[in-house]
């Protein structure tokens, strides 16, 4: 568990940073103008199903990182970190193209022509932001994988500082010397600080001898596709679960102000729960690898049940923690007395869906460390679209006759029904998928 520990607390601690950088911003620019909020809100909404794309296909670099590490193979550590580094080269240019040319997207949302002119230019920022910010990811897991986690954390914190307090005076301005840009300002403070952090993370934090060997052969074909049969089936799970998610917030519009605000607010609480799972999934995956890289098989299964045994009890608590204290936890995401009803409606199935969510992101994180990837990805996506967006949206504004059980038009709640039912079906599949795989084991043992 100490080792857990050691590499647990800094990414966990380090994904808390950076949600809270990104809340400064909304704090911000919410005493700067609601057009602005809700420019911010369409950038980010691009630019994270573009940049979760990325991170997910580094998944990939994740696993064959820590099992070269577990070896002590330094030579591979280096091929697989120039061949993360070509990647991210290619989903750059890709990326920066659709970035400089949304406006037929923007069209689509029906943005005014005045919040067009905000979004645009952030847009640009944000398209020279994404090669550092997924160049400053790799270095990252570079980091995480060989056991020094600490050090992001390190980094973690001088970003929130100087993030912070250079967006804060870049969106009101400085009076005689720096005019106020609003949301602009903060992509501004966003992309100075990724191409800073990943200039000092490189020549201060990150250890001498994982650093890149220019020299030599930089493209290896074999190593490329090893990332790749690990990352895309991961990248292809992530973007559908953030695409979902943004969907349902698109669908539930015409429900009105109230049962918006009250998605958000679940949403919002979901995402914070989702960080503790999360953190520890990749805490254990790293840990997990590294076993098998050092040919300790039997060790590394042991330990896939102990970090399911782990993750499953942590869920289990903050479950009941949230149902316990619902009303004074709810109440600091809104003081809206309608918001605060429909919000406190969702908190059991919230509860429920976390469970489940905690079940299947220590699976499918399992599930990769043993080189199980496509399984998982054809049952989430599936039953993420068809059950939790396809079935949300029916029982969101249609009423249901099945088997003599008449429902009414469920709304809002319908989406977070199926939602939890969707996750707790994937949850139990991908769980039976582990269980298959293990019985595998021990008949070729």
């Amino acid at each position: 568990m100490k080792q857990f520990l050691h590499l647990w607390v800094p990414i966990f601690l380090s994904n808390s940073i950076i949600m809270l950088a990104g809340i400064f911003d909304m704090i911000f620019l919410s005493h700067y103008s609601p057009q602005h909020v809700a420019a911010m809100a369409v950038c980010l909404s691009i630019y994270s199903l573009l940049f979760v794309s990325g991170t997910g296909i580094l998944q990939g670099m994740m696993q064959e990182l820590a099992e070269a590490y577990g070896r002590r193979a330094f030579d591979d550590i280096q091929k697989i970190l120039k061949q993360s580094i070509l990647i991210v080269g290619v989903l750059s240019v890709f990326a920066g193209w659709l970035l400089t040319h949304a406006d037929p997207l923007l069209h689509l949302l029906k943005a005014d022509s005045a919040l067009q002119a905000l979004i645009q230019p952030c847009l640009w920022l944000l398209a020279w932001t994404l090669p550092a910010h997924l160049l400053v990811r790799i270095l990252y897991i570079l980091t995480q994988a060989c056991g020094q986690a600490k050090r992001v954390f390190y980094a973690n914190i001088f970003y929130l500082i100087f993030k912070v307090s250079l967006a804060y005076c870049l969106i009101f301005g400085i009076q005689g010397y720096v005019p106020a840009y609003g949301v602009e300002g903060a992509f501004i403070a966003h992309l100075t600080v990724q191409w800073a952090l990943l200039v000092v993370y490189y020549l201060i934090f990150l250890e001498k001898q994982l650093r890149v060997h220019w020299s030599g052969q930089f493209f290896h074909f074999k190593t490329l596709l090893k990332i790749l049969r690990i990352g895309l089936p991961s990248a292809i799970v992530v973007f559908i679960d953030v695409f979902t998610i943004s969907a349902i917030a698109l669908l539930i519009l015409p429900l009105g102000e109230i049962m918006v605000n009250a998605h958000q607010v679940a949403r919002g609480l979901a995402g914070l729960l989702f960080m503790v799972p999360f953190s520890m999934s990749s805490a254990f995956s790293i840990l997990v690898s590294t076993r098998i890289g050092a040919n300790q098989v039997q060790s590394a299964w042991a330990l896939t049940f102990k970090a399911l045994r782990v993750v499953v009890a942590s869920a289990v608590v903050l479950a009941v923690l949230i149902a316990i204290f619902q009303k004074p936890i709810v109440a600091l995401f809104s003081d809206h007395t309608d918001v605060l009803t429909v919000s406190l409606a969702l908190m059991f199935l919230l509860c429920w869906m976390h469970i489940f969510d905690a079940i299947l992101v220590i699976s499918v994180n399992m599930l990769r460390c043993w080189k199980v990837v496509i399984f998982p990805m054809f049952i989430f996506s599936g039953v993420l679209l068809l059950g939790g967006l396809g079935g949300g949206w029916y029982l969101a504004y249609h009423p249901v006759s099945l088997f003599n059980l008449n429902l009414d038009v469920s709304g809002i709640s319908g989406f977070w029904w199926m939602l939890a039912i969707s996750y707790t079906f994937a949850a139990l599949m991908c769980l039976l998928c582990l269980a298959l795989k293990y019985r595998k084991h021990l008949q070729t043992a």
